[in-house]
């Protein structure tokens, strides 16, 4: 039995294929041992033999697999990144366990002691693979009562999603009355346990959403709040489904964006339109106005084409909710413009200068103001040209609106000073030197 035992594995591209079966000559071995020693009278020893056996293969295979026993305690002691390991061991053991191990050992229990008594086939099966199973099962629900945080969700839903793609074999294999409890164990309390868990640190992300009071670094003009968020966001609809079959938690605060739902659905459009609401109080604590609508102009901008570029997440979001983005998005850069180019503007502005009589005096009117826009727009192309846009196709998008109202502005500007003698020697740009200037404004390099 030893020999014929021993453990052995081989990796394909689809995972571990156990290899540890007895072979066919070795249950014709033991069948012929087995019938001689019912006949004698020692079906008992022979039974306690092969149980004493085959569990010791069963936890010699649970150790190459690094399986480790669990507690609830250890579970909230251990830093999550071994944690997580150890996740990631239990997925990998469980499935080779339920769909070879245990399944090898039912089918060698009856090849080997059917026909010699009602229940021994089911007792030897049981007694072979009972604690082996109740270990397994063990782990995953004391790991079912860590504590709650953001980033242990996805491990809690692969647990679970392991597990319950595993109940079709665990209804087969434990469908005797004597296994009923471990089928009871697995189906109602463990897997509702980890959904229990998965809803508890969906909830707890939500409020932390909700809470985050993070301030605003221009250093970084994609907040971390978003580049989290939607992180976070991408990887639900990731787990979509499996989602989807849990009954998620009511939301933390359904006023704040109006659902009156627990869907998925509603779930992912709560958390964008809630980062959204965070990001707004954030940029309305600052005091520089330009630099306040221009986070918002960056940090919009950046969910909007997080959004567009999954197709999954596209399909999740509400037509009206990610309508509202996109126009809370263009009300922001179009405050900024307005508030940046505010000045340059009205310097441009030829207003009124028609009604003054005197020549002289309209002249003097438009040179003062040639002058004052020389000043502010060399001042603007020294900013700008720190200001940080990460995203390139947003930084072109920006430069070619200025194009639009500056150089029409600037150009209109220069139509009145056509009659007016010497005038060209105020003007320090041309159309074209405007133009270029622009295309300088925006730093695209900063990493996003």
């Amino acid at each position: 039995m030893t020999d014929s035992a021993s453990s052995y594995y081989e990796v394909h591209e689809d995972g571990y294929v156990n290899r540890n079966t007895l072979s066919t000559e070795a249950i014709h071995d033991l069948r012929s041992i087995a019938v001689r020693m019912n006949s004698s009278g020692f079906l008992h020893e022979c039974l306690k033999a092969y149980v004493s056996e085959r569990k010791s293969v069963i936890g010699a295979s649970l150790q190459h697999l690094n399986v480790e026993k669990l507690s609830r305690n250890s579970c909230k002691r251990l830093e999550w990144g071994v944690l997580e390991s150890k996740i990631k061991i239990w997925i990998k053991a469980a499935q080779i366990c339920f769909k070879y191990y245990f399944v090898n050992e039912k089918r060698s229990c009856e090849q080997i002691f059917h026909d010699l008594g009602d229940e021994t086939t089911d007792s030897c099966f049981m007694d072979t693979i009972t604690d082996h199973t109740i270990q397994l099962l063990d782990i995953a629900e004391a790991i079912s009562c860590i504590r709650p945080g953001s980033e242990r969700l996805f491990r809690i839903l692969d647990l679970h999603n392991t597990l319950s793609d595993l109940l079709p074999l665990i209804h087969n294999l434990f469908n005797s009355q004597s296994s009923d409890f471990l089928r009871t164990k697995a189906v109602n309390q463990i897997i509702p346990k980890l959904a229990d868990k998965a809803n508890e640190i969906l909830l707890n992300f939500e409020n932390s959403l909700v809470n985050e009071q993070s301030p605003v670094v221009y250093a970084e003009p994609i907040h971390r709040l978003s580049k989290y968020a939607m992180r976070h966001v991408y990887k639900l609809c990731d787990y979509k489904q499996t989602l989807m079959r849990l009954s998620l938690p009511d939301l933390p605060s359904m006023d704040a964006a109006g659902i009156v739902s627990t869907s998925f659905s509603l779930h992912v459009d709560w958390i964008i339109m809630t980062l959204v609401s965070n990001l707004e109080v954030k940029s309305k604590l600052c005091k520089d106005p330009p630099a306040t609508r221009l986070f918002a102009v960056n940090n919009f901008h950046y969910i909007i084409q997080k959004i567009q570029a999954s197709p999954e997440l596209l399909e999740v979001v509400a037509d009206n909710n990610f309508n509202k983005l996109v126009g809370k998005f263009q009300q922001a850069r179009s405050d900024y413009l307005n508030l940046t180019f505010d000045v340059v503007l009205r310097n441009l502005s030829v207003e009124g200068l028609n009604k003054i009589k005197i020549l002289s005096f309209r002249v003097s009117k438009l040179v003062d103001r040639l002058k004052r826009f020389n000043l502010e727009f060399e001042k603007l192309r020294k900013d700008l040209g720190k200001v940080v846009v990460p995203d390139f196709r947003l930084a072109l998008e920006l430069r070619k609106l200025i194009v639009d109202m500056l150089v029409t502005a600037y150009t209109s500007f220069l139509v009145h000073t056509k009659e007016v003698a010497c005038f060209e020697a105020y003007v320090k740009y041309s159309v074209e030197e405007i133009k270029s200037a622009i295309h300088e404004f925006f730093n695209c390099n900063a990493d996003r």
